[in-house]
């Protein structure tokens, strides 16, 4: 019996329904408690849009309490990490997270702007006015060094070197909400567990969108769409999960929708942000509509964990004995005597061998 079989019988256990409960519980006490904690303390009193550098490492931090939050839990548990998505999975899966947020971005963006809902601001004029002095000036000189070039480039930079460095953030967050919490979540369905952890990821949101975060000048408003763009987006990180094994292919997702995918935003100007661009209505009813494809086609299946688990299984297997060749058993056989008689406990023996 395989190491996963055993933590999927003893996660039916009542004894281990009941420590699931609880690990649940105390999970999302430690990954709200302590993000709230930082988000409602010292990023509230610095100001979200300060530009201090200690806010930045305090949002950074906050990405990781998920990822405390889930250790707590399992340890209470004494669940292991079978189900944490700790491999390297089917790699297509990794790819498509790297593309598709930036592809839906730029859809949205086009959109956007094609409906008379933005402009394209190429050279982020507009953004230079809403940076802290020593970001803007950063942001001129880039532009006059890359000219014509700067959106590529920066597009670019935003899909290797951000995503990359943008990945550790992510992963603390992705280890917890997709690495646990839609795991557990599991007990009332796939699309449900998606849609649940979906709507507790917004919720996690709260004060940080209220304080100006992705919807400036729309606390209420912008954290109760943002719930709305959790929910949907969680299904296309939940079906990366399952689909690929692995949680680094939502991490790799997640990374690229917070660097490249938003990125993208900075080269338009004049839209409301509860309407356009990826964040906006527009960009969720995109990402909507790959979701209704994902029903629709059957992709959102359960998890991959076991199947790569077996396989890895069978490859660790000693491989059977193979059964004797002819010449094999023709260099084995006794020599004949010369006297051509076989004693018969000498023929019973080899026939057992």
């Amino acid at each position: 019996m395989t190491t996963t079989e055993i933590d999927t019988q003893s996660t039916n256990t009542p004894d281990a329904q009941r420590r699931s409960s609880r690990g649940l519980l105390i999970y999302l006490i430690v990954t709200f408690g302590l993000a709230w904690l930082i988000e409602l303390g010292p990023v509230r009193t610095l100001g979200m849009g300060s530009g201090n550098v200690l806010v930045t490492l305090f949002m950074v931090a906050v990405m990781f309490c998920p990822a405390i939050g889930a250790l707590v839990a399992r340890k209470v548990e004494g669940s292991g990490f079978s189900d944490a998505g700790l491999r390297w999975g089917k790699g297509r899966y990794h790819l498509v997270g790297w593309l598709l947020p930036v592809a839906l971005s730029a859809l949205a963006a086009v959109l956007t702007v094609s409906f008379g809902l933005g402009q394209w601001d190429p050279q982020s004029e507009a953004m230079l006015g809403k940076l802290p002095p020593e970001q803007a000036e950063a942001l001129q000189q880039m532009r006059e060094q890359l000219g014509g070039m700067f959106p590529v480039i920066s597009l670019l930079n935003a899909m290797i070197a951000g995503v990359l460095i943008t990945s550790i953030a992510t992963f603390g967050e992705e280890f917890g909400w997709r690495g646990y919490l839609q795991m557990r979540l599991e007990r009332y369905g796939i699309a449900r567990s998606m849609l649940l952890t979906g709507v507790i990821w917004g919720v996690w949101h709260i004060p940080v969108v209220i304080q100006g975060h992705n919807y400036p000048g729309y606390p209420i408003r912008g954290a109760l769409l943002f719930i709305v763009f959790c929910v949907v987006f969680s299904f296309i990180l939940g079906w990366l999960r399952n689909a690929s094994g692995s949680v680094l292919a939502p991490t790799i997702a997640h990374a690229a929708l917070n660097s490249p995918a938003a990125g993208l935003m900075v080269f338009t100007k004049q839209y409301n942000v509860l309407v356009g661009n990826v964040l906006g209505l527009v960009g969720i009813g995109l990402m909507a509509l790959f979701v209704v494809w994902l029903f629709a086609s059957g992709r959102l299946g359960p998890r991959q964990d076991g199947a790569l688990a077996r396989e890895a299984d069978h490859a660790q297997e000693p491989l059977p004995a193979s059964a004797p060749t002819q010449d094999d058993a023709e260099s084995t056989q006794t020599p004949p005597r010369a006297d051509s008689e076989q004693p018969p406990d000498e023929s019973s023996e080899s026939d057992t061998i």
